[in-house]
């Protein structure tokens, strides 16, 4: 199993850098967890042929998470790659993909057109993309991998409920070796039993602790992102091998020192701040 952070999310002063994004590659099959902005850009970045996707997952439907997810799946069709691509997600994913076949609706139109005319032969996008609406539970199982999902805590501390926002992590497996993706989330029982013993916990992280000083920031520290106050905690009680922080503020070295030292405290293993394009299991 290979795990390549395409994008690492979150506002940062380089605009080079892209949305969240995880490719994990097993054998021959590359599957992606989050489609944020510039994901397609990225995947030929980590030397994957852009028609050499079959599998996305999609954690919730934050714009940031599902930014790229049309430039994903149009430029992959638009090379003829003819093939399924399979888009799991919470909730309301196939509707969102639904609009986006209706947006592009004329351009579907004329590239479908055009395919009768010339020698390589585009299917309908329509019928080469697969959306599955899932929950929490066993959502794939293939000969060499599978994928289970739970909910997380994402806005429902805000009064949200599961039903009207379902937001979820992934846990991919290959043997024993596996990754848990946790999407946006915060502390929470739930994602610590789900990401027991994984190799990689890959773990939105946004503030450090002395960032943590006021009502809102409390709020979005306790309710909505994680801070490096509870990110070991997570890792400590789940075992995990390794964390990598994504979905980071803006902040200064002595801040991201800050966040690794903070979670040290709790947690002894290797904490890796993440970067695009950057390499963290394979």
């Amino acid at each position: 199993m290979k795990v390549v952070l395409l994008g690492t999310g979150g506002p940062r002063p380089d605009p080079n850098r892209m949305g969240p994004s995880t490719l994990v590659s097993i054998g021959e099959d590359n599957i992606i967890v989050d489609a944020g902005r510039g994901v397609a850009t990225r995947l030929v970045q980590a030397g994957v042929p852009i028609t050499d996707y079959g599998y996305v997952f999609i954690t919730h439907l934050h714009f940031d998470h599902t930014g790229g997810l049309g430039d994903l799946l149009f430029a992959a069709w638009n090379k003829a790659r003819n093939k399924t691509i399979h888009v799991y997600g919470p909730r309301g994913t196939r509707k969102m993909v639904n609009h986006l076949f209706e947006a592009y609706e004329r351009d579907i139109w004329y590239r479908m057109s055009e395919t009768e005319l010339t020698v390589e032969k585009l299917i309908d996008i329509r019928d080469m993309v697969v959306v599955h609406d899932v929950e929490p539970g066993m959502i794939y199982q293939g000969d060499d991998w599978m994928v289970s999902a739970e909910y997380v805590e994402h806005g429902h501390g805000l009064g949200l409920s599961r039903e009207d926002w379902p937001c979820l992590a992934y846990r991919i497996s290959e043997g024993e070796s596996s990754v848990v993706i946790s999407g946006d989330a915060v502390y929470s029982k739930r994602l610590t039993r789900f990401s027991k013993d994984a190799d990689v916990l890959v773990m939105c992280c946004y503030f450090a602790g002395e960032e943590v000083k006021d009502h809102d920031t409390r709020l979005i520290a306790e309710r909505v992102l994680m801070s490096s106050l509870d990110a070991g905690r997570i890792a400590a009680e789940a075992n995990v091998g390794k964390m990598a922080l994504v979905h980071i503020r803006e902040k200064p070295q002595r801040l991201l020192d800050a966040m690794v030292e903070e979670i040290g405290k709790d947690y002894d293993g290797e904490v890796i701040i993440g970067e695009d394009l950057l390499e963290i299991m394979g």
